[in-house]
């Protein structure tokens, strides 16, 4: 039986202020750009692209801007946990999360807002098997040594070597040069064994091979791009190294079952969902909270 319960996601720019307020949910907040200011209890900190904060029940807290016109962008995650061993680790962590927990949970709450949106069978039970991907790796993360992250992300980083090959060489130059052409055999120099021998490491660190792996880097790169710049899609193809717009697109499309415009258009703009409504009366409003 799972011990949490997901309430509420929402991505969205925050063009209001809120006062010191507290609720009986937990609550993870992500910036994606913009900035401000946290209070969390007695703790203040300032709003920083790609901090991720944890909102404890009944904990006292407050955003604001440092400015009237700028609208922080925030990933917003509304739960509740139930008493165990969830709830318990949780309560050790500290209010400003680590700055690698990011990534994990952005890639999670990207699946759970495509899940909320696109509301096919069976999507609640995958938002909160989504979550508690998330969570746990956050609690791994805070309480023992970080947990790996999805396989073959931009932050993948592999910490020793993989039948003889040194994997962690080649992957911090992947990191180092996705933007320009890189070749097999590029990083067979760099990891000076032959094409087969790569090939073969790379499928047992990541399973698939050091083309889609850095494709793979590339797109993710791009995503964030989308979001968070203005730059066009054709700019955006050539920074994070397709060499064909066309080939580009038709790859984005194939992987994210969108177009870029589409992605942008789709994941730039506010969204709110709620799932469920805890019992408590003073806490209906999930939106503004």
């Amino acid at each position: 039986m799972h011990e949490y319960v997901v309430l509420w996601s929402g991505k969205y720019y925050q063009h209001w202020e809120n006062e010191l307020h507290s609720h009986s949910y937990w609550q993870i907040i992500s910036v994606l750009k913009g900035g401000g200011t946290i209070r969390i209890g007695e703790e203040q900190f300032s709003l920083t692209e790609r901090s991720t904060y944890l909102i404890r029940p009944y904990v006292p807290h407050a955003i604001l801007r440092n400015s009237p016109s700028e609208q922080p962008q925030m990933m917003d995650l509304k739960f509740t946990l139930a008493d165990g061993p969830l709830a318990q680790e949780a309560m050790l962590l500290p209010n400003r999360l680590d700055d690698a927990v990011f990534p994990r949970f952005q890639y999670y709450f990207d699946r759970i807002l495509k899940e909320s949106e696109e509301k096919l069978p069976y999507s609640y039970e995958r938002i909160c098997m989504y979550f508690g991907l998330a969570l746990t790796g956050i609690l791994r993360s805070g309480t023992t040594a970080p947990a790996p992250r999805p396989a073959a992300t931009p932050e993948d980083a592999p910490v020793k070597s993989v039948g003889g090959v040194d994997i962690q060489k080649v992957s911090q130059f992947i990191h180092q040069n996705y933007a320009s052409p890189i070749s097999l055999e590029d990083l067979a120099r760099v990891a000076i064994v032959s094409k087969s021998t790569l090939i073969q490491a790379f499928k047992l660190a990541f399973d698939t091979t050091p083309i889609k792996y850095i494709n793979r880097i590339r797109l993710e790169k791009a995503k964030a791009l989308l979001l968070n710049t203005d730059s066009s899609i054709s700019e955006i193809s050539e920074m994070v190294g397709f060499q064909s717009l066309h080939y580009f697109s038709r790859y984005f499309k194939s992987n994210e079952s969108l177009s870029p415009v589409e992605y942008r258009q789709r994941y730039s703009r506010n969204y709110y969902f709620t799932y469920r409504v805890p019992v408590q009366s003073d806490t209906v409003d999930l939106q503004n909270c």
